[in-house]
C-alpha cells in the first residue's frame, strides 16, 4: 500500500461520522445512542441537546453512558428526561410515550433534581455513601422504593448525618438538596 493510501485510510477511520444537521459522532457508541434517541421521537436537534446534557453529568460526576439518556455508575444510575419532558425514563421500556410518573427501580432509593419527580433521576442501591449528582443545588424529590420498611439517610458533604426519609414505600415531592452531599441507602 502507497504511503499517501495508507494516510487517507488512517484519516477516514480517525474522522467522526457526520450527520446532516453538522454535528459529529465521536464513535460508533455515540452514533448508536443517537440512534436511539431519534428511534425514540428525538429531532437531530434534540438529539444533540440530549448527549449534550450526558456529556455535561459524564463530566461532573463520571460513570458510563449506556443508553441515549442513561448513565450507569457502580452504585446505580442517573436517567435524563428527554427534551421536552417533565419525567425521565428508560427508553427501551416506555417506546415513545412520555413517562408519567417517577420510575424508581424496586429496591432502589431515588433522588429527582426537580421537584415533584421530575427532572434527571439518580438510583442507588447499595448500603454505602453515594455522593449525589454535584449540579443538584437545591430543591428536588426523592422516593425511598427499598424494601418495606428501609430508609434512606441524607449526609452533608462532610459525612454528617442530617436526617432520613420515612420507611419505604414513601416519596416527597417537595426536598431540599441544598446542604447534602452523600446519600445511604439501608
Amino acid at each position: 500500500m502507497a504511503i499517501g493510501s495508507a494516510f487517507l485510510v488512517t484519516a477516514a477511520l480517525a474522522t467522526p461520522a457526520a450527520f446532516a444537521d453538522g454535528t459529529a459522532s465521536v464513535d460508533s457508541g455515540r452514533s448508536a445512542f443517537r440512534a436511539q434517541a431519534v428511534a425514540a421521537g428525538l429531532t437531530a436537534a434534540e438529539a444533540t441537546a440530549l448527549q449534550k446534557a450526558v456529556d455535561a453529568a459524564l463530566a461532573q460526576d463520571g460513570g458510563k453512558q449506556t443508553a441515549a439518556n442513561e448513565i450507569r455508575y457502580a452504585d446505580g444510575r442517573l436517567l435524563l428526561p428527554l427534551p421536552g419532558e417533565k419525567y425521565a425514563r428508560e427508553l427501551d421500556k416506555s417506546g415513545k410515550k412520555a413517562a408519567k410518573a417517577h420510575t424508581c427501580t424496586y429496591k432502589a432509593l431515588c433522588g429527582y433534581s426537580g421537584r415533584g419527580y421530575t427532572g434527571a433521576e439518580r438510583e442507588w442501591f447499595s448500603c454505602v455513601f453515594h455522593k449525589k449528582p454535584s449540579s443538584w443545588k437545591s430543591g428536588g424529590s426523592w422516593y425511598n422504593n427499598q424494601k418495606r420498611g428501609r430508609v434512606g439517610d441524607w449526609y452533608s458533604p462532610t459525612k454528617k448525618w442530617l436526617g432520613s426519609t420515612k420507611p419505604a414505600p414513601w416519596g416527597t415531592t417537595h426536598g431540599q438538596w441544598r446542604g447534602v452531599g452523600y446519600v445511604k441507602p439501608c
